[in-house]
């Protein structure tokens, strides 16, 4: 990873290539006015060391490729005169060339080989060459101000993925990539598909997400090449709406921007937390295929991916870039892995496996295990004369078997002398299944039932005749993007417009209709077999379909305005229009309520319509002191209106010391993904009397003033707009040109959060979400979402990075990045007390660390990922009894270990060997219910290897 240094005097190799590719013109007076002459003193080293003094002592930016300067050298400098002069005689002998782009911005390129002349003239030493360069802008996520130089985009801290990260990291798809980052937050395939519940049964769709700060990714903003895309086209009860990273493809990734802290005035709703821009692949020269085969130690969970890229100049200057994928990954399930077990005992628990058997049931006592008195042993070796232990977790999938296909193109040409007309289209098919044990649950039997000759009113089933519960999710998805951009004076000018849409099929098998299972009891046979016929009848195939579309067309201009003593003010203005709709249809049985343990849904066939305007503003008051300014007005139908302003502040304290901090508010208004029900199987609950739940119904009758109620859940269609306020406050500091260091504090509070109401917060909450019989008797009571929550995340980052050109022994690189949570205080309701949640059930501290060596046709990273402790339980009620006797609060920190090795000794051909998890290490997690393993933190395969090879033609 690299992050934007305040005093770097090296670029990218893309962002040169961006540079160098500028279009031409820029009227000299853009530069015109120099700065006045400076005094010059540096010593003979090399260039690149030289090239850094000038840029401090002279308060330029020099703009090149690392590789450039390379092994040069210099003799030094010691004189007084303008930058451009001193640049000039610095650069003498070298090969290289100086570019102007602006009055304090010079591009470096190699100089051309000049034909012979009849007779030489000697150049003076402020003769720069006459030759000019325009730069196409650059645009960095935090800002939509063009800029040409580095130095001003680092009030945020930026975290940019390079295309070399990805292909080192040995990571295959997006979601694998972003969760690895210290301080981002993973949402499994796995836990997303149960609703983030461990125990859950019902897989209804499968996608994949990551979020920053642990807010949620409703707080985290993701884009592809600056656009919102289309949302994952089904509504999740736990995270509402999301963005599927999986159904991007990683080969065509460029690179990827992390931008941490609220940026609603720049980007709208949902950047409370930070923005993801994930960046394609526009250009290349020729073309590459790349084949991978990945296979873990022990065999399985096999991995194959294809993926080719190829580049072409048009005629007119322009440029066509195709790209596409093909990737196969094998289904792993809970059996081929010993860990993977709901016996707890050799983690000093208990054995949580389910004892399938005939027993004695009290309704009122729901909660409690039943005593089996009865052995039941069908699908299930018997583990003692009482019954069959069943153990749901060796059944369910620890990754989905996935298949994708995917297709990219880009296209872009100039117009007119300074314009440029793109195109790109993205599609891509995407197909998962997982399973999970087959369904099972606590049957109320009839006495004469003929499967039951003792004649108890209870047994504990797994319908292993319905076969384990199967998923199977198709999702395509579609984005397309048609533009112009180009310069008009000194401003820069960007029109965009965009369709994209998100569609999804989810087919359940192995569920039970509860009502046609009722109707069939009596001759449904739990210890024989039993006919096909019936068997369709009660489990059905369940089939949700969804889609989200967005359009969206956008303009934006921007340059300089007046000039200050620091340099010219710079300021951006645009316009933003969108359409998003959403069709969500369930199945019928989903409708009805009639699918057992499952929650009820709701069918969404909406859109809305939003629009913003927006406003940026750079001022640099003193060579050492900018200001940001940002505010936005978003607009949502339904919701009004909304102004989001934002402060940044950057003062180079030094030339190698700078301080930051910025001061934002967010917004985000609910998404049409927030009408849904909380997933709430219908259970009874006891709870006190109150005003609310009076007359009850079914009171306890033992003088405890307590009512029996059934819980449900309803959709609430009256929710508010969430609020947000970020601070950031943190320095970099970069004494050498090889190393740099940034620390940064963030602090940010979400207010109206939108949370779930549950049954035993505060009956005063409900008021009218409670349900009478005809007496008016309350007999049920609901579950929904409101805005009742309030959240304080607050805590440190930091990236460190160092670099040693070693001669003959090669190039080492350095880098280390973390984030540690300092609190996570959450109100749930607005009665409760506000509780510290950091470090329970998700890491408090992350670290990501690599060391590359680069020497001659090899390099290689050793990646190392930390993660912290985690505490098990929650902070109302602690730490589980069980847990407590043996002494299991806390889940044990992670340490995960990655070799990457590439030789690129043979022209066109360049073979990798990667291996993740180096260390094999097992998950341990000591949460009831895990199975051992929680699957947004643990990696299920083990030790794992990678071979690739890549042809370039």
């Amino acid at each position: 990873m690299v992050r934007f240094r305040h005093s770097s005097l090296r670029c990218t190799l893309w962002l040169c290539a961006a540079l160098a590719a500028g279009l031409p013109g820029l009227p000299a007076s853009a530069w015109a006015a120099g700065p006045a002459e400076v005094r010059f003193e540096i010593a003979p080293g090399t260039l690149e060391d030289a090239l850094e003094a000038l840029a401090r002592q002279g308060r330029v930016q020099l703009l090149y490729a690392p590789t450039l300067v390379a092994g040069r050298r210099s003799a030094g400098l010691r004189l007084e005169s303008a930058p451009a002069d001193a640049l000039a005689r610095l650069l003498r002998g070298s090969g290289l060339q100086a570019v102007p782009v602006n009055a304090d911005t010079y591009l470096l390129k190699a100089a051309p080989v000049a034909p012979p002349r009849p007779r030489a003239v000697a150049a003076g030493p402020s003769e720069l060459p006459t030759l000019t360069t325009e730069l196409t802008t650059v645009q960095v996520t935090g800002s939509r101000i063009p800029r040409s130089d580095i130095d001003m985009v680092s009030a945020f801290p930026l975290t940019v993925i390079t295309r070399d990260d990805i292909e080192s990291s040995g990571k295959q798809t997006l979601f694998e990539l972003l969760r690895a980052q210290p301080g981002m937050a993973a949402h499994h395939p796995i836990s997303v598909s149960t609703d983030g519940a461990n125990n859950a049964q019902q897989p209804f769709a499968v996608a994949a997400t990551t979020s920053l700060n642990t807010l949620g990714p409703r707080a985290t903003l993701f884009l592809v090449d600056g656009q919102r895309v289309a949302n994952y086209g089904l509504v999740s009860s736990d995270l509402g709406g999301l963005v599927d990273l999986d159904s991007i493809p990683l080969s065509i990734v460029e690179r990827i921007e992390i931008l941490r802290g609220g940026a609603s005035a720049i980007y709208g709703a949902d950047a409370m937390a930070g923005v993801v821009n994930i960046i394609l692949r526009t250009a290349q020269q020729g073309g590459e295929v790349t084949m991978r085969y990945g296979l873990s130690e022990r065999g399985d969970a096999a991995e194959r991916r294809l993926s080719f890229g190829i580049g072409h100049d048009t005629r007119g200057g322009g440029a066509v870039f195709v790209g596409g994928e093909v990737l196969r990954r094998d289904e792993l399930l809970g059996a081929d892995r010993g860990w993977r077990t709901a016996d707890r005992r050799r983690d000093g628990l208990g054995d949580e496996r389910i004892r399938l058997g005939y027993s004695y049931y009290d309704l009122m006592r729901v909660f409690d295990q039943p005593a089996v008195t009865r052995g039941y042993c069908r699908g299930a070796a018997p583990s003692t004369v009482d019954g069959c232990l069943f153990d749901p977790p060796r059944g369910a999938s620890l990754q989905p078997e996935t298949q994708r296909s995917s297709l990219y193109v880009h296209a872009h040409r100039p117009f007119g002398e300074r314009g440029e007309l793109h195109a790109e289209i993205r599609a891509a098919s995407l197909t998962q299944r997982l399973r999970n044990a087959p369904f099972y649950l606590n049957v109320q039997l009839r006495p004469d039932h003929p499967d039951n000759p003792d004649h108890l009113p209870s047994l504990n089933y797994a319908f292993d005749d319905l076969g384990p519960i199967r998923n199977r999710t198709e999702e395509d998805t579609l984005d397309a993007t048609a533009g112009a951009r180009g310069m008009w004076g000194d401003w820069s000018w960007d029109l965009a417009v965009g369709h994209h849409q998100n569609r999804v099929v989810s087919r359940t098998d192995g569920l039970l209709r509860g009502s046609a299972f009722e109707a069939a009891l009596p001759d449904y046979r739990f210890a024989g077999p039993n006919d096909p016929a019936l068997l369709a009848t009660i489990s059905p195939r369940i089939t949700t379909r969804g889609k989200a579309t967005l359009q969206q067309v956008s303009f934006n201009v921007g340059g300089p305005w007046f000039p200050l003593p620091g340099g010219v003010a710079r300021v951006a203005a645009g316009i933003e229009y969108g359409h998003e709709s959403l069709r969500h249809r369930p199945d019928a049985l989903l409708l009805n309520n009639e699918v057992t343990l499952a929650e009820q849904r709701i069918a969404i066939d909406d859109s809305r319509d939003n629009a913003a305007l927006y406003a940026e503003l750079n001022l640099p008051f003193w060579p050492s002191l900018q200001a940001d300014l940002a505010a936005r007005a978003d607009y949502r139908q339904g919701y009004g209106h909304r102004l989001s302003p934002k402060l940044g502040l950057k003062w180079s304290v030094s030339d190698s010391f700078t301080l930051r901090g910025t001061f934002a508010t967010g917004y985000r208004a609910p998404s049409m993904f927030e009408l849904r029900r909380p997933n709430v199987p219908e259970t009874f609950i006891d709870l006190p009397e109150s005003d609310t739940l009076k007359p009850c119904a079914f009171p306890s009758g033992d003088g405890q003033q307590r009512c029996y109620l059934i819980r449900k859940s309803i959709e609430n269609r009256d929710l508010r707009p969430e609020t947000s306020r970020s601070g950031l406050l943190g320095f970099i500091w970069s004494p050498t040109p090889r190393l740099s260091l940034s620390v940064d504090h963030y602090r940010i509070v979400r207010r109206n959060e939108i949370l779930r109401v549950q049954a035993d917060d505060d009956p005063a909450l409900f008021k009218t979400r409670v349900g009478r019989n005809e007496f008016g008797q309350v007999v049920d009571i609901y579950e929904y979402y409101g805005n009742i929550g309030r959240t304080e995340s607050s805590g440190w980052q930091f990236d460190a990075q160092y670099r040693n050109d070693a001669g003959r022994y090669g190039q080492f690189v350095w880098h280390v990045s973390g984030d540690a949570l300092q609190t996570l205080r959450r109100r749930t309701h607005v009665n409760a007390p506000s509780l510290d949640y950091a470090g329970y059930g998700a890491p408090r501290q992350s670290v990501l660390a690599s060391l590359q060596w680069n020497i001659d046709h090899w390099s290689s990273t050793l990646w190392v990922r930390w993660l912290g402790t985690r505490k098990i339980g929650t902070p109302q009620e602690g730490c589980p009894a069980p847990n407590l006797a043996a002494g299991r609060c806390t889940d044990p920190s992670v340490t995960m270990v990655d070799l990457d090795v590439a030789w690129s000794g043979i022209p066109r051909w360049r073979f990798a060997a990667n291996v993740q998890n180096l260390t094999d290490r097992e998950p341990v997690n000591y949460e009831i219910g895990s199975g051992g393993y929680s699957a947004n933190y643990d990696d299920p395969r083990g030790r794992y290897y990678m071979l690739s090879a890549t042809y370039r033609f």
